[in-house]
């Protein structure tokens, strides 16, 4: 992402013209009404002290993507002011393979 200096590896969440809502006080993520099931995620999804915007629920703009990190009590994603919306350019791969832990190596 542009202004961040640095590469990010994320989830992917929501595409262009989808609709993204976020229970904070539940921890629960929907996409266009449907509740998302998550069980890859560690932790609940929470507003951080202020630098999540907090305004749900949005819509992901054209030519965009909405991401966010697996660990969501620390991760700077699309939430994150810094970060917002994924332009489709600044993609520059896609995660094929995890390797850590080591019990849980899996191809994509």
């Amino acid at each position: 992402r542009q202004g961040l200096g640095k590469v990010i590896v994320k989830r992917v969440i929501a595409t262009e013209g989808q609709t993204i809502d976020i229970d904070f006080e539940k921890g629960l993520v929907y996409i266009d009404g449907v509740l998302q099931n998550e069980s890859y995620i560690s932790g609940l999804t929470h507003l951080d002290g202020g630098s999540f915007t907090g305004k749900y629920p949005v819509t992901v703009p054209e030519n965009c993507f909405f991401v966010m990190g697996d660990n969501r009590g620390n991760s700077r994603d699309s939430r994150d002011r810094s970060v917002g919306f994924i332009k489709e350019e600044s993609i520059v791969g896609k995660v094929v393979m995890r390797l850590f832990p080591v019990k849980s190596i899996k191809i994509f």
